[in-house]
């Protein structure tokens, strides 16, 4: 069973007081300043992770966005989509049906006779 006299001392604030318990003050201090410092980097380490996901969201988010408008430009350039797209413009453009050819400059042709 406890001492009723350590009780009544640590009660009424003697024990703080003593001799031997303000020898530890520095102590008691660091461990103070040490515990604050381990709370503060545990709430700064959450909300580096919470800007991280943020961030996460967002790049995936702007992906998605590129991707579509990529989508959509390839399929609004293609030669159909532009040929349709006159068309509705009342163009008289038509597409060309001969196969492209390569002209090639300062070649030499012999004729023959």
């Amino acid at each position: 069973m406890a001492n009723p006299q350590y009780i009544q001392s640590l009660l009424n604030g003697d024990l703080l007081r003593s001799k031997r318990f303000r020898a530890q003050y520095p102590l008691i201090g660091l461990i103070v300043c040490l515990i604050f410092i381990y709370i503060l980097t545990g709430y700064q380490s959450i909300k580096q992770q919470h800007r991280l996901t943020d961030t996460k969201k967002e790049m995936m988010d702007a992906k998605f966005r590129y991707m579509t408008i990529s989508a959509e430009l390839m399929n609004a350039t293609r030669q159909s989509q532009v040929t349709d797209a006159l068309r509705a413009q009342g163009s008289t453009l038509q597409e060309n049906t001969i196969p492209p050819t390569k002209i090639e400059k300062n070649k030499q042709f012999t004729i023959y006779n």
